[in-house]
């Protein structure tokens, strides 16, 4: 199939209303985007406010391959009370590369996406994202340069 074709019919064919993250296109990729933790949790001293996203883009070239590129972004915005004093804390990590990642991470607080309160969880798995992505152009032809 060519190029354009795979392109145009990625999101209708790799989007499903039953999987937490998303495709769509962008120029000569197809990307998989997953926010997969939007959170507050709480401790005994500490607010922490968490965002965490996965990204895995597959650039088509013009003669039926196509690369993989991963990237995380992970955000941390805290508030800590301790010794009677108050601080206040960010961190932003990204990476960008390859990556075959499991998480699962859990604790009290909020889940922002849908407003549940108490203990809550979060796990991804980067193969979620990555295979159906790669089934989807082996099935329209293409390959893995």
């Amino acid at each position: 199939m060519d190029k354009q074709t795979v392109l145009a019919q990625a999101a209708q064919m790799l989007n499903r209303q039953d999987q937490p993250w998303e495709a769509r296109v962008e120029g000569d990729s197809i990307i998989g985007y997953w926010k997969w933790m939007n959170a507050y949790f709480f401790g005994l001293h500490e607010v922490n406010d968490e965002t965490k996203q996965y990204t895995f883009t597959v650039t088509l070239s013009n003669n039926g391959t196509y690369k993989e590129l991963d990237q995380t972004e992970d955000k941390k915005r805290s508030i800590n009370f301790s010794g009677g004093q108050l601080s206040l804390g960010s961190s932003k990590d990204t990476f960008k590369g390859k990556a075959n990642k499991k998480s699962y991470e859990f604790g009290l607080g909020k889940d922002k996406d849908s407003g549940k309160i108490g203990a809550i969880g979060f796990k991804y798995n980067t193969t979620d994202v990555k295979q159906p992505i790669r089934d989807y152009l082996a099935s329209c032809g293409w390959k893995k340069g």
